[in-house]
């Protein structure tokens, strides 16, 4: 019988099984590199700031791996002093928007560099700078870039609907571009549409600019006074279409991206952030995305395991090792908060808050879980 310990996630080719379970877990299927963040935004927004500020001194220029710094894992690392501690990590890539005078072939590098994206960070300018000459109106740039990728995903539709009289559709297929269409015309943006597993699957073949998930993040003038530059119209519609937004300065950010990580948490507050970018706009982005992680823990490894909210302990082994999944027998789970309260893996075993779960069991949020199996 195989048995992963609560240190699972030492081997070297379990990190070409997490690039295989991405590609399961994510909605646009592009797991092969893992999962990945577009930084989009108008020219003078911050796009490049931001991007240093996640990159935490990792980056290389516009595209940067971002650590998701779970205070679970470091408080968890502390305890264990594990040889190696690995936390959740995404990359991002900065996509710069083209010139009004760009040429065609622009505008189709631009959308062939936001492709394999399974969500936008969209950033908007909400500070006042002598460089850029016109005032921030982030409202107004919002509803530009939405305007061009729902213009954008209505050409797609039609020329799908073109195509189709050579090579009729099946019916799924009708019925899905159909729904497009008519929420595109409408101006919703497919992301709000619930389509049908079948439908879905059809649709992000066409990677639809309108489908990915997005994130709005607003650079401020300043931590203490966000509603300047326009920032509270902005929220107001956000809110009204239940879209996330973040807001904060990106240089004081950028400032404590750049101290270690036991500092960030206290230079961020007192800066009156709302934590370390990466940390927050990696949340921010796992929400998006309907993403939680369960934690392995030992000697060897203390490690984040990102997966879809909703999985089963079974579905959650193989992000682990798909051997481990095959054989799954049984899982050991003990929540975060209950770990943390009796203060060990042996305590919380005597108190019974060390539960054994099969392999339906719904994996939550901070879940602490070895793997028990046979292959």
């Amino acid at each position: 019988m195989g048995y992963t310990g609560f240190a699972s996630g030492n081997r070297a080719n379990l990190r070409a099984a997490t690039r295989r379970r991405w590609a399961q877990a994510l909605p646009n299927g592009e797991g092969e590199e893992g999962l990945e963040a577009r930084i989009i935004g108008l020219k003078g927004c911050g796009k490049t700031t931001l991007v240093a500020a996640l990159a935490e001194g990792r980056g290389e220029g516009h595209v940067a791996t971002v650590h998701v710094g779970d205070p679970r894992v470091r408080t968890l690392s502390e305890i264990f002093k594990p040889k190696k501690t690995t936390f959740a990590e995404f990359r991002v890539r900065e996509v710069a928007w083209p010139e009004a005078s760009a040429r065609k072939g622009e505008m189709e590098r631009y959308l062939d560099a936001l492709a394999g994206g399974q969500v936008y960070v969209h950033v908007l300018r909400a500070f006042e700078s002598p460089f850029l000459g016109e005032p921030p109106h982030p409202l107004a740039d919002l509803e530009e870039l939405d305007r061009e990728f729902l213009l954008f995903d209505m050409i797609r539709v039609e020329r799908a609907f073109e195509r189709a009289k050579k090579a009729p559709l099946p019916d799924v297929g009708k019925r899905a571009l159909g729904r497009c269409q008519e929420a595109l015309e409408a101006e919703i943006p497919l992301r709000e549409i619930q389509f049908s597993e079948d439908e879905l699957t059809f649709i992000r073949g066409y990677q639809f600019l309108t489908l990915t998930p997005q994130l709005l993040v607003v650079n401020t003038s300043s931590a203490d006074a966000p509603s300047a530059g326009g920032f509270d119209a902005v929220h107001l519609a956000a809110a009204a279409r239940g879209r996330h937004l973040l807001a904060f300065p990106f240089p004081e950010a950028l400032e404590v991206s750049r101290l270690s990580p036991e500092e960030q948490e206290e230079y961020a507050a007192a800066l009156g952030l709302p934590g370390p970018a990466a940390e927050v706009v990696a949340q921010a982005a796992f929400s998006q995305l309907g993403l939680i992680s369960f934690l392995t823990v030992g000697g060897d490894e203390v490690r984040a395991w990102p997966i879809r909210k909703g999985e089963t302990a079974r579905e959650a082994a193989g992000a682990v090792h798909s051997d481990i999944q095959r054989g799954f027998i049984r899982a050991e789970v003990v929540s975060y908060e209950d770990f943390m309260r009796h203060g060990s893996l042996k305590a919380c075993r005597d108190a019974g808050a060390l539960r054994i779960e099969g392999k339906d069991y719904i994996v939550a949020d901070g879940d602490i879980i070895n793997f028990r199996f046979n292959v």
